[in-house]
Parts: C-alpha cells; structure tokens; sequence
C-alpha cells in the first residue's frame, strides 16, 4: 500500500528517535536495545542533516525530495530537538549532537520563549519571529486545542533527569 503523503515532519522524527530506544530498553533485550540504538542515532542524524537550521531550530516539515513544505518553527519540534539530539549524543558520543541540543536550548531561550505574557511561542517564521494574530490566529496562541505545555514541561523534566546522570 503507497502511502498517500509525501511528508517528513523533522519534529515527528527526532521525538520518535529518542521514544523509540526508550521503549525499547523498558523489554531488556540486548538484541533488540543494539537495533533501536543504530536507529535513533540514524533518525537523529537524518533530522540533523535534512532539518536543523543554521540558527539551531528545527524547520518544520519538507517533502523526500527535500523541499520545505513547511519551514516555520513549531514550539513542540524545538523541545524534542533539545531531547533528541541529546539522547543521540548519550548513545553515540557524537559531538555534533551535543551542540545541536545545546543550541536548540538556547533557540527556545532567546526565540520561542514569550518573555512578555510567559508559555511559548506557537509558531515562528524561518527568521525565528513569532507569527502575530493577524496573520494567524490559531499559530499566535499561547494554549489552544493543539498547544498546551506538554512538550515544553518535557523537555525540562527529560533534561533534568539526563543531565542529573551526565
């Protein structure tokens, strides 16, 4: 059966990378555990290559062929970025991954963080600027049906506990 849609969601994947091993280490198999670890590393490293921004951020979805079809900044991608790429740097050792989580912190920080009203921004153009009302206002929004602080308390909750074992 071919799939209808040609879409990568790049914070769909760096979310699944790191789910994935997670749940594969709650079975215990060895076997197993050395499957899912190549494969959240390869999924982190595809988003790495294909979907983070030079500014750290995670562009939102783009076609296989690779064009964006979506290139604005989701609040949620960017927490499971940070999670992501750190948990493929804790399997991997890989340099790369542990700078591409820092900056994707510190993305959140100076960009996503509404520092006026508090929460996240919904969404951020390609240039890191929160989307307005007017132009959207389902994306403006600090809570919604679809944006609630589930991933942003995450990321903190996951990072905490990583960081309190590193």
């Amino acid at each position: 059966m071919e799939l209808a849609q040609d879409h990568i969601s790049f914070g769909h994947d760096i979310e699944g990378s790191w789910l994935i091993y997670e749940a594969v280490e709650v079975l215990g198999d060895p076997e197993l555990l050395a499957r899912a670890r190549r494969l959240a590393v390869e999924m982190a490293f595809a988003v790495y290559e294909q979907g983070l921004d030079k500014d750290g951020s995670l562009f939102y979805e783009a076609n296989s062929k690779g064009v964006f079809i979506d290139p604005n900044k989701h609040w949620w991608a960017q927490a499971e970025a940070v999670v992501g790429f750190y948990n493929a740097w804790q399997l991997s050792r890989d340099v790369r991954f542990l700078e591409a989580s820092r900056r994707a912190w510190e993305y959140i920080e100076e960009r996503v963080v509404d520092k006026v009203h508090g929460e996240w921004h919904a969404k951020l153009s390609p240039r890191g600027v929160p989307f307005t009302e007017k132009e959207d206002p389902n994306d403006a929004c600090l809570v919604g049906a679809w944006k609630c602080p589930y991933h942003n308390s995450r990321v903190c909750m996951e990072m905490m506990e990583r960081l309190a074992g590193a």
